[in-house]
């Protein structure tokens, strides 16, 4: 295999770390002994919210791990976790880890077919389920898992019916199957956990998909803890910060961000919400010091806010407008490192208290911080957040790198950027642009696919992310595109369709976005309205469209749609303006396949499932942006 160029463009020289930790088990036994009666995490139910202190966790993770040896669980097994997170999920997986198990978490969105896909590929023995849609799910895709022999369902009111061949069993009765043992089933889970290595496999971490089959991204000890470790020097967390965590555990951002760095690690308590849905109720009860999410999320608060602003009286809108230049004035000074003056400092204040309280407010009043990941976050919508009064720290990784590469540090940050690179991973760029990485942190390579492992890493250990980007001066890293998602238009220009679909995602009117152009004379788009912001804009204009096909039929709301597209357009290239766009009634989901379990949308998916209307958009005159 041909090497990479030895010349790159730039690269950050970087220096390899010892680690203070040999293994994820070790580590939490260690804090267990430390933090003892501390809470650990929370979980709501009955409408209360109920703690596990490290010390319990601690002893029903013994259990539980002892339960699975004396299901016959040998080291290096596979145990998979189709579940919601919360504190069943930490204990599952901890676990299976004290039993020397390799774990593999499931999205509990993932269909049937995807889930038996993992299940097979990995080979798991056993598997923990929350929900009877959860176990219907395994029970329907059994007959073709050769390996599976136990099911351990987490909720204690499931009660399934005995299946031939498979056993079944609660959490709680698993824990008493560890303690029914004798000593000598302690005795070995001890021991499972002190002969665990650094070079151990962790985890088999399935990648979303965009592209074919998920692949089984090998995730050792090593290379968590040093991303665990690195990410901590980076962005600081106390062991007094309380975390609200409503991103699923088995996202590889959530798993180590919030539970095994900020958690384990640093020692921080985790609160679960129960749903998105819930969210701003919970974040109202739990008033979280950290949180860590997605750009959607951001955005949706984003977008909440604008279209409150829209629905404000003349003189409320110009306070709120007055209150946004201030902010972003002040946002802008400290991006640069330069001085508030006392009349902008007193102007600041006095917004914060009249326009931003509320918003502060309902996010719990005592954020330090956000931190974003998982997919690109506008510069918009970061300083949107900062002119508020709350900072969001974007990084940027790989399932595969275990996963943070880099991020912006609380007192190193410029938005659009997603940071400087951590202090143990090297980053170059490739002549093309591609981002190229190295450190502990990099996986072992994928399931049972050697050529897919090598296509990815080459002999020098430099792993190919698939993105292109760009190092400043600084060193902050800035994310231009996917790859394999760079198209030429038919004049011959490039164009990087995901930073269109997040500048216009990040409008409070398109809820999803794709773009289209590769081989095209211009750039088109397949929109999804944001439906509940238009609901309201036509009630207040007195249109009568209501469901989302009346909506997107609608002149005004088209004619609305084209005001923003053209507002965005003012800002790009020619060649990247997007000339024509068709909306959509339905939203691309994981159950239409358009949408990965992380929720990428599936381009090459979108494309053939519409490919009627992208032939309209370049087969009809064009008509401004009316689609």
């Amino acid at each position: 295999m041909a090497r990479l160029d030895t010349a790159p463009a730039k690269e950050t020289d970087r220096t390899e770390r010892p680690m203070a930790h040999r293994s994820i088990p070790a580590l939490f036994r260690e804090q267990v002994t430390k933090l003892g009666a501390r809470p650990m995490v929370y979980g709501k139910r009955d409408r209360h919210w109920r703690p596990l202190t490290w010390q319990q966790m601690g002893a029903r993770v013994r259990l539980a791990a002892a339960g699975l040896v004396a299901l016959g669980v040998e080291p290096g097994d596979r145990v998979a976790i189709l579940a919601a997170s919360g504190p069943e999920w930490v204990l599952a997986d901890l676990a299976s880890l004290s039993a020397g198990a390799v774990d593999a978490p499931i999205y509990e969105t993932t269909p049937t077919w995807g889930v038996e896909w993992i299940l097979r590929d990995c080979e798991a023995r056993v598997v923990f389920v929350d929900t009877a849609e959860q176990l219907t799910k395994v029970l329907e895709a059994r007959p073709r898992l050769q390996r599976l022999e136990c099911i351990v369902y987490l909720d204690e009111r499931l009660q399934p019916q005995p299946v031939k061949g498979l056993r079944l069993l609660s959490l709680l009765a698993l824990e008493e199957l560890g303690e029914a043992g004798d000593e000598a089933l302690a005795a070995e889970v001890d021991g499972r956990i002190d002969a665990l290595v650094p070079s151990d496999l962790l985890t088999l971490i399935y990648t979303s998909g965009t592209t074919g089959e998920p692949k089984g991204v090998m995730i050792s000890h090593g290379n968590m803890l040093a991303n665990c470790e690195a990410t901590a020097r980076a962005v600081s967390v106390r062991p007094d910060d309380v975390l609200l965590s409503f991103l699923p555990l088995s996202h590889a951002f959530e798993r180590m961000a919030a539970y095994y760095m900020a958690s384990l690690f640093s020692g921080a308590t985790i609160y679960f919400s129960r749903s998105m849905a819930r969210l701003f109720s919970d974040m109202a009860d739990v008033r979280p010091t950290l949180m860590t999410g997605v750009p959607r999320v951001y955005e949706k608060i984003h977008a909440r806010f604008m279209a409150n602003r829209a629905r404000s009286g003349r003189v409320q809108r110009g306070v709120i407008d007055f209150a946004l230049y201030v902010g972003r004035r002040v946002s802008r000074l400290q991006q640069e490192g330069k001085p508030v003056g006392r009349l902008l400092q007193g102007q600041y204040r006095l917004v914060q208290e009249q326009v931003f309280e509320g918003l502060l407010a309902r996010l719990g009043g005592r954020l330090r911080f956000m931190v974003s990941g998982g997919a690109p976050l506008s510069a918009e919508v970061a300083e949107f957040f900062h002119a508020a009064g709350i900072l969001i720290l974007e990084g940027y990784g790989l399932s595969e790198t275990s996963p943070v590469i880099a991020v912006n540090r609380v007192e190193a940050y410029r938005f659009g950027t997603v940071g400087r690179p951590l202090d143990n991973v090297r980053v170059r760029l490739a002549p093309d642009g591609e981002i190229l990485v190295k450190g502990p942190s990099v996986m072992q390579g994928y399931l049972n696919l050697p050529e897919e492992t090598a296509a990815m890493i080459d002999d020098q250990g430099w792993l190919r992310t698939g993105d292109i980007g760009a190092l400043d001066d600084d060193g902050f890293l800035r994310i231009t595109d996917r790859k394999k998602d760079l198209f030429k238009t038919a004049s011959g220009k490039y164009v990087a369709p995901q930073h269109l679909e997040g500048l216009l995602t990040a409008s409070p009117l398109i809820e999803q976005a794709c773009v289209v152009g590769d081989r095209r004379p211009y750039c088109t788009a397949l929109l999804v309205p944001a439906f509940q912001t238009l609901q309201a804009w036509c009630a207040e204009e007195g249109v009568a469209a209501r469901t989302p096909r009346e909506l997107v039929a609608e002149p005004r709301v088209r004619k609305r749609l084209t005001e923003e597209v053209e507002r965005i357009n003012a800002g790009l290239g020619r060649h990247e303006t997007i000339k024509q766009f068709t909306l959509l009634p339905d939203r691309f989901t994981e159950e239409s396949r358009l949408l990965t379990p992380s929720h990428k949308v599936r381009r090459e998916a979108v494309l053939a499932h519409y490919a009627r209307e992208v032939e309209a958009l370049y087969s009809e005159p064009r008509r401004g942006h009316w689609g």
